[in-house]
């Protein structure tokens, strides 16, 4: 996936007030590798699905 995606689904996440913890937490992906995807290229496909999964479904 192209790095423009993860980049709107982290911008949605910021908006609803998704603490990075939370994120890191439920997608097993740190905040510093999610940004090193938004510099360098393609975005693992599993990576993209576990952000759209947080976002319909965010932890309480």
């Amino acid at each position: 996936m192209e790095s423009e995606e993860l980049v709107g689904l982290m911008k949605q996440i910021e908006e609803k007030g998704i603490g990075w913890d939370k994120v890191e937490e439920q997608t097993k992906v740190s905040y510093d590798l999610l940004k090193l995807y938004v510099n360098s290229g393609p975005v693992p496909v599993t990576i993209i699905k576990g952000l759209k999964k947080l976002l319909e479904d965010p932890p309480k």
